[in-house]
């Protein structure tokens, strides 16, 4: 018996616009599962579905970006003294069963693993029955295994042990299907893209390349999601813990780092040309970047809630305008090495204003400058704002290498191989003329022992991947969260008491930014690392309050900013495990007929 396959206009029209920006496809019809996964054009517009959940609200301003705050690195925008019940309450800890962001997320991700299912079950009993070694097939099934697989990992990192299907839905199913352990979970995943790995094919094979799930981001997903097993998390009863066999896990993540760069080795080009590649819609392959979320024109909300802010002038440009949602921290600036190439590419003090002049932001909207809707190869008009088709990277090659020297480090101490793999990062960050010092010596300190690498590790990381939204998991697996906000609260707190009264361990840095209006409408900043100690150049006439703004002079308190940064995590020690587990939706608890349950205190 043919079982039909049912495709909505919409559903069709997402296909169109997925993965490939040029894809083609049939009108919107009922089609036999035979008939769409017998033959590789139909069956790849049918893995196009999958690909098509990219492209709702709930990834593309939702959980790829905004979820990922708060952390010591990226923070969400506005975040005020109290819950106003929407993303900003995530941002504080302080998320409710009603937030209906939570049911978007939650609803997309399992429509997506649902889309999974559907294609495993078509290409493996139908389209590999057939031609059991067509490459077509075979990597087609090994996309929808790790689409899958990404899809669970997003579901797990904010709502901890869920629901668990490997099995298209049907009707008569028992659809109220209890949670299942994360651990569980990831070790399926994991094996699950252990067996399909090997039969996949290389970006640089793909017509779509870096725009299409490959073998070098299934390496680096299995490495991913490894260290995530082999890590630690939250459980209901509110302590951080991570399993027996953790070690096990590190094994796996680094024999998948040294397999991708053993197999696949590539240098790493210049730092700040990965981010404009991604804004010139130029995706180079066999370089940094192994897989990004390809957005259509009209998609995609990289560069207006993540990247440079660009306000709205309707008459003045045809660049249309941000929200930027998402800043990075001022103690994250100024951790940086200010040799350090990565920073100036990372972070950025300037917006643009309605007539595109470019102005100062404040020391607590430094913007992630990895993007910028400015740079995109034809404008994208006056009245737009999200929708600008700029890319969104999943995984790096710098990422499997910080994976390859962690686990590495984790497992053997930090031998030679984890040394190296750290040393190709910090290569790129720097000029070559100070290799010596900022690379070389500074690997000979850090190497002196397992905990001081892991230290390393944990501050490449950050300066590597920062505006990237990994860094709130990575935290979650290192057990390190809770310590991480105290340090940084401390931190934002010392700097500007110490702005304020001219001495202390912070007394150097900036307390007030001076800059200059140049005739390109571009800014010249006279101080951005250090307090001025003489005379102001005249033509320096532009006074921003910058370090003084972290500290409250008429409470004597701390600023705002960090009074409510974090609010919901209350403990100056770092000791308390933060609750970064989000509630299910009420929705879902009724719906699931006593099934589910929320825990974790909600």
């Amino acid at each position: 018996m043919k079982r039909p396959l049912y495709f909505s206009t919409v559903i069709l029209f997402l296909l169109l616009v997925s993965c490939k920006k040029y894809l083609t496809s049939d009108s919107a019809s009922r089609f036999s599962e035979e008939y769409v996964f017998g033959s590789e054009p139909d069956a790849t517009k049918t893995v196009n579905m999958v690909y098509a959940m990219f492209n709702q609200d709930a990834f593309t301003s939702r959980v790829s970006t905004l979820f990922a705050g708060n952390t010591d690195v990226e923070v969400g925008n506005s975040v005020s003294a109290s819950p106003d019940g929407a993303r900003r309450d995530l941002w504080s800890f302080e998320a409710t069963t009603s937030n209906n962001d939570l049911l978007t997320v939650w609803n997309n991700a399992y429509s997506a693993i649902n889309k999974a299912n559907e294609c495993e079950h078509g290409l493996t009993t139908i389209s590999l029955v057939k031609d059991p070694t067509n490459a077509t097939y075979l990597n087609l099934l090994g996309e929808v295994k790790v689409l899958r697989a990404y899809w669970y990992m997003l579901l797990m990192h904010h709502w901890g042990d869920v629901p668990f299907s490997i099995k298209p839905s049907r009707a008569g199913d028992n659809f109220y299907l209890p949670k299942t352990g994360r651990d569980s979970i990831l070790t399926f995943l994991i094996n699950d893209l252990i067996g399909i790995e090997s039969k996949m094919q290389w970006a640089d094979q793909l017509d779509n390349g870096i725009e299409r799930i490959n073998r070098e981001f299934a390496m680096g997903l299995i490495a991913r999601l490894s260290l995530i097993r082999g890590g630690y998390w939250l459980y209901p009863d509110m302590i951080m813990k991570r399993k027996d066999d953790y070690q096990e896990y590190y094994k796996i993540a680094n024999t998948y780092s040294k397999k991708l760069v053993s197999m696949k080795p590539r240098m790493l080009t210049d730092f700040a040309t990965v981010f404009m590649n991604e804004n010139k819609y130029i995706k180079p392959l066999n370089s940094d970047i192994l897989y990004e979320v390809a957005y259509a024109p009209g998609f995609g909300d990289v560069g207006w809630c993540v990247g440079v802010g660009v306000t709205n002038g309707i008459s003045y440009h045809s660049f249309g305008a941000t929200t930027i949602q998402m800043s990075l921290t001022p103690t994250y600036y100024y951790s940086f090495d200010t040799t350090d190439l990565r920073l100036a590419a990372t972070c950025s003090i300037i917006a643009y204003n309605d007539t595109l002049a470019q102005v100062s932001t404040g020391p607590t909207s430094i913007t992630i400058n990895k993007w910028n809707r400015m740079l995109v190869p034809t404008p994208l008009g006056p009245s737009s704002s999200k929708g600008t088709s700029i890319n969104w990277p999943l995984m790096r090659y710098a990422d499997v290498l910080l994976m390859l020297a962690e686990s590495e480090n984790e497992l053997y101490g930090p031998t030679g191989d984890a040394k190296d793999a750290l040393r190709k990062v910090r290569q790129r960050a720097f000029p070559p003329a100070l290799w010596g010092d900022k690379v070389e010596t500074y690997i000979t300190a850090v190497g002196g022992s397992k905990q001081l690498f892991f230290n390393a590790i944990v501050n490449e990381r950050a300066w590597e991947l920062g505006g990237e939204m990994v860094r709130k998991f990575d935290l979650v697996r290192w057990n390190l969260y809770g310590k991480q906000i105290a340090e940084t609260r401390k931190v934002l707190n010392q700097m500007g008491q110490d702005a304020i009264a001219g001495v202390g361990i912070y007394s150097h840095l900036a307390d007030y930014l001076y800059a200059k209006r140049n005739s390109d409408k571009t800014l010249s900043f006279l101080n951005r690392f250090q307090k001025v100690s003489g005379v102001v150049p005249a033509e320096y006439n532009i006074k921003i309050n910058w370090m003084r703004n972290l500290w409250n002079t008429t409470t004597d308190g701390p600023a705002n900013y960090t009074l409510w940064q974090w609010r919901g995590y209350s403990d100056n020690t770092g000791n308390t495990p933060v609750r970064y587990v989000l509630p299910l939706h009420s929705s879902v608890i009724s719906n699931s007929l006593g099934t589910l349950k929320n825990e974790y205190g909600y």
